[in-house]
């Protein structure tokens, strides 16, 4: 059960996406962001783009975390509780009151939950109120699917895989390399390729 123990001021102004995301940064993610081994990056493509990923951390997990601001609605947060689900190891809900009672029936027992509240002072605070916990569900197939193209065949360039099959269609690869490497070694091995990307198409990699 959800305990608050005081709610937002009516006075002070909504709290949008902008700003949950600017303090998580801040608060939340100010120590990942300085470590050298910890990837913080913003709107992470999850199926080749069909759902993205508000702020994900990526070290020895990948962790998702999911914004909903005062102007936003839960429509789409069933679906990308289903992506997130075959994906991420950990996932964290970061809501204002306005969307906390329902949002948390709609989220499974394994995501945390964080409370994002204005001070008086007009800053930005998180209380967490629910612990997350490790997701048992993720799928091979689908967590590779963060990887590009070019990047799987590289991969299985290492694994002496002939040139020729390497022109095979994305998906074959995939399956290719998931039938390859054990769960774990896949896992690590998609943490350090996303990690290790210089750029992300059209962003600069995060500093």
């Amino acid at each position: 059960m959800i305990r608050r123990r005081y709610a937002t001021s009516m006075s002070m102004p909504k709290l949008k996406d902008v700003d949950l995301r600017i303090a998580a940064h801040e608060r939340l993610f100010a120590r990942a962001n300085q470590c050298p081994d910890t990837l913080v990056i913003d709107e992470l493509g999850l199926s080749h783009g069909a759902c993205r990923v508000d702020i994900a951390v990526i070290n020895g997990h990948i962790r998702a975390y999911e914004i909903k601001a005062e102007a936003d609605n839960l429509l789409r947060l069933p679906r990308q509780v289903e992506a997130y689900s075959e994906v991420v190891d950990a996932a964290s809900l970061i809501v204002t009151e306005h969307h906390l009672d329902a949002a948390v029936k709609l989220v499974p027992e394994w995501w945390g939950v964080i409370l994002a509240e204005r001070r008086k002072t007009g800053d930005v605070a998180f209380r967490r109120m629910r612990k997350e916990y490790i997701n048992r569900g993720a799928l091979p197939l689908t967590l590779v699917k963060l990887l590009w193209r070019t990047e799987v065949a590289d991969l299985l360039r290492q694994y002496e895989i002939p040139e020729k099959e390497l022109r095979a269609p994305r998906a074959i690869l995939y399956e290719h390399l998931v039938s390859i490497l054990p769960r774990r070694t896949l896992g690590r091995t998609v943490r350090e390729t996303l990690k290790s990307r210089k750029t992300w198409r059209d962003r600069a990699r995060p500093l």
